[in-house]
């Protein structure tokens, strides 16, 4: 790990461990009230990027029609394709590749990482023998954990969804992070399951603001 990454890697050490020894050396609550700071912290980013991506996705579905029939077309010259595809999609406003949701990911990765591994670092300790409700160890995986996750990450990932994502992708997510918590462990479930808890929030005021986007639009057309 570089400098500047064990640098953070410490900082967020430093802040489960602060949060364990405020909470009366209770690890569990640490890494729910630490995973819900971090991920509330980089909350107005995830929203942007969230409303970003929706909007992509209805301007996809008007595109559609054009970009299937550009398909066609050109079937047997895939240059010429490429051109024709790339002019569709200028006409529109928009790029082919939107970096804008590359950006917004980059800046939230540090934070994510930083939560993994001080979670994980806690977890190595003794600390990680305590337990919580019917865990018996946080350091080891526990399947009522693993469901809790799914349940959480599930609603999350569909308060989030758009209009044209695929039902599969929302099953998708919710599984694998109920693969995660159930390899890894019941505290890093914790984690997950508190990161989908905030992404339950995080669809509804997505929800909202569109709402309220819409129903501004609807007054200034009237």
């Amino acid at each position: 790990m570089s400098g500047i990454g064990s640098m953070v890697f410490e900082v967020f050490r430093g802040g489960l461990f602060w949060l364990t020894q405020a909470w009366g050396g209770n690890l569990a609550a640490a890494i729910v009230s630490f995973s819900a700071v971090a991920r509330l912290a980089v909350l107005p980013l995830s929203i942007r990027a969230t409303l970003r991506a929706r909007a992509r996705a209805r301007a996809m579905k008007v595109l559609q029609p054009e970009l299937e029939a550009v398909r066609k077309r050109y079937a047997d010259d895939p240059r010429r394709q490429i051109q024709e595809t790339s002019a569709v999609f200028q006409r529109h406003g928009l790029s082919m590749v939107d970096l804008g949701l590359f950006k917004g990911a980059a800046l939230q990765a540090p934070i994510f990482i930083g939560v993994f591994h001080a979670v994980r670092a806690a977890l190595a300790s003794r600390l990680g023998e305590q337990g919580v409700w019917w865990v018996a160890s946080l350091a080891r995986p526990d399947l009522g954990i693993a469901v809790l996750v799914f349940a959480l990450v599930g609603l999350g990932a569909a308060a989030g969804a758009s209009d044209t994502q695929p039902t599969w992708t929302l099953a998708l997510s919710a599984t694998l992070s109920a693969v995660m918590a159930l390899t890894l462990s019941a505290g890093f479930g914790l984690y997950l399951a508190t990161s989908g808890a905030v992404g339950i929030v995080q669809g509804l005021a997505v929800r909202h603001i569109e709402a309220r986007r819409r129903l501004g639009a609807g007054e200034a057309d009237a």
